[in-house]
């Protein structure tokens, strides 16, 4: 009986040939070959039993090309193998086949499509990996945008002027906002800076309040209004923020230190209010409060025969003996429909004189006002004035 070869087994049976004993046998010894034939510094041992044969393969070390350790010495050169002591040394190639090295940085930037370039000019790479280079190209490192902490403050009764003497509790609404890290990437949190720590309420009625949460109020009770500007302010004290991270984990910036947001203040000013035949030629209307550093303006209902002798009136308050109020007024104007424009009117056209009001009503404020009564023509028309110190 043969051994034969993988092929010349499968000629055996190619064409559909029946088994024999001959064929059979020659399959046999082909597939069982207990013939193995031992290399340099190997010894092969075989036991056979009833159950099958046992072969063990022993390779002895020390010289004649048994490799015993692997060594990665140096950077070129071909691989050695030391026959006396079976040390195999393989060096690390630098900038061989799969890596890439530029000594000169790049002279322009990657792609050229700024501000979306991927690889900046002046770049330069050591022994970077293909995958290395093609994620530099492709998945270019991404800096997340950093937004600060911001605060709001706002104030009721939210208008700008209130009645000298008027009692008004006042309210303070504060908001702290953290800011943003994004795209948050890795970071640990999407917030720039940490918690607020401390709402510091200031003015009167109100003192700091220690706060975690990202809204807070603060209320002055009872408040009677003064005269000129009544003012509150705020800022919120805040805990440091994460680390910011960019799209590959790496630190972008610094986290945001604990800090406090600017100072913001809202004012109420107190100022007594014009009153003029706004309404009705006989009646004295309170008017809308406005600063008493501008103008005064009013539009006066028509004079008429038919009321008698009531005459346009305008009563303003005029500051003196510890009083606030407009300074003496030097300067009155008449709006012109026609040019659509203010123009000029004669400041003797009006005779002043002294009169009072209560301010607030039913206060029992009683504060001193000059009246301006129109002594040019009779019945004069409507007409919007304006009267200014």
């Amino acid at each position: 009986m043969s051994v034969l070869l993988k092929y010349q087994l499968k000629a055996l049976f190619e064409s559909g040939d029946l088994m024999t004993q001959d064929t059979l046998s020659d399959l046999i010894d082909s597939t069982y070959n207990p013939v193995l034939v031992a290399g340099t510094n190997v010894t092969l041992n075989s036991v056979t039993t009833p159950s099958g044969t046992t072969i063990t393969v022993n390779a002895q070390g020390g010289g004649s090309g048994v490799v015993t350790s692997l060594t990665t010495t140096g950077t070129s050169g071909a691989a050695t193998l030391n026959a006396t002591t079976g040390v195999l040394n393989i060096p690390v190639y630098g900038g061989g086949v799969g890596s890439y090295t530029n000594l000169t940085p790049t002279p322009q930037p990657f792609p050229g499509n700024s501000p979306f370039d991927n690889i900046v000019a002046g770049t330069t790479f050591n022994n970077q990996t293909f995958t290395e280079m093609m994620n530099a190209m492709l998945y270019p490192t991404l800096d997340p945008t950093l937004t600060p902490p911001s605060a709001t403050l706002s104030i009721s009764p939210s208008a700008t002027y209130q009645e000298i003497g008027a009692n008004v509790p006042v309210t303070l609404n504060a908001t702290f906002n953290q800011g943003s890290i994004n795209p948050q990437y890795t970071s640990a949190s999407n917030k720039r800076s940490g918690l607020p720590n401390t709402y510091n309420f200031n003015g009167t009625g109100v003192s700091p309040i220690s706060s975690s949460s990202l809204a807070e109020s603060a209320t002055t009770g009872a408040y009677t209004i003064l005269a000129g500007a009544n003012t509150w302010t705020n800022s919120v004290s805040f805990d440091a923020g994460v680390q910011p991270k960019d799209s590959v984990g790496g630190d972008f910036d610094s986290p945001l230190p604990a800090g406090t947001s600017s100072t913001i203040s809202r004012t109420i000013t107190g100022v007594y209010p014009v009153f003029a035949t706004t309404s009705s030629i006989n009646t004295m209307t309170k008017q809308s409060l406005v600063s008493m550093s501008g103008y005064a303006t009013v539009s006066l209902v028509a004079e008429s025969f038919a009321t008698g002798a009531a005459r346009q009136t305008v009563d303003i308050p005029i500051a003196g003996g510890g009083q606030a109020g407009w300074s003496t007024i030097t300067i009155v104007e008449f709006f012109n429909t026609f040019s659509n424009q203010w123009g000029a009117s004669a400041l003797s056209d009006w005779t002043t004189s002294a009169t009072t009001h209560e301010v607030p009503t039913g206060s029992g404020n009683i504060i001193n006002y000059t009246r301006f009564t129109n002594n040019a023509g009779y019945p004069r028309g409507a007409g919007q004035y304006r009267f200014k110190s």
